[in-house]
């Protein structure tokens, strides 16, 4: 019976002080976005559920995004500065494929400054998508590598997003046109009733 007893204490202490595990995730915000055919979107790529300033920190990532070539075109990418807390700088890679492009990047932060300071949940990069075509183009995310401040793997779940391109709509003149149109149209209409009464005489 004591037995019983004591091993229920120790399981009842053992749950109430366990840190709760906290779910890292990877994700496009907004999660979907809608641009016209010939324009460029944003896209922030964000991780949430790292402990705000205690261990684990984020000290790399390597990432790949995926997305449709025939709808969008990628054009750039800028990356956040969590890796970067002291202004030391950190090794940043961006490699665009034909519908991929890899994000990598290595804080040169000190462990304990990323544990102390970093927060638990911030920019990563933000992408930027050309328009190409009408369509939706999914963006898929994988993960090749993903690392606390000493390096050692995390695991983390990840989200992708969706990139909805819509064809131009027909522009309008402006009222400031018309005018001109209208001189234009006048103009035509004098010329061709010119030439009639030449060809009647």
């Amino acid at each position: 019976m004591k037995n019983r007893l004591i091993t229920a204490i120790v399981t009842t202490l053992t749950l109430c002080t366990a840190a709760p595990a906290t779910a890292i995730t990877i994700e496009f915000i907004p999660p979907s976005q809608s641009v016209s055919v010939g324009s460029t979107t944003t896209m922030d790529l964000v991780i949430s559920g790292l402990r705000d300033r205690e261990a684990p920190s984020l000290g790399v990532f390597d990432l790949d995004v995926g997305f449709d070539s025939s709808i969008l075109n990628f054009s750039g990418a800028t990356f956040g500065n969590q890796l970067d807390l002291f202004g030391l700088g950190s090794l940043q890679g961006v490699i665009a494929g034909v519908g991929t492009v890899n994000l990598f990047e290595l804080s040169f932060d000190l462990a304990d400054g990323l544990d102390d300071l970093q927060a638990g949940s911030f920019l990563l990069a933000t992408l930027s998508f050309e328009a190409l075509a009408s369509g939706s183009s999914a963006l898929s995310l994988s993960i090749n590598a993903l690392g606390d401040s000493l390096g050692d793997p995390l695991e983390a779940e990840v989200i992708g997003g969706t990139i909805r391109s819509v064809g131009n709509v027909s522009a309008v003149p402006e009222p400031a046109s018309l005018p001109l149109i209208g001189i234009g149209v006048l103009s035509m209409i004098a010329l061709v009733m010119r030439r009639n009464r030449k060809i009647v005489a």
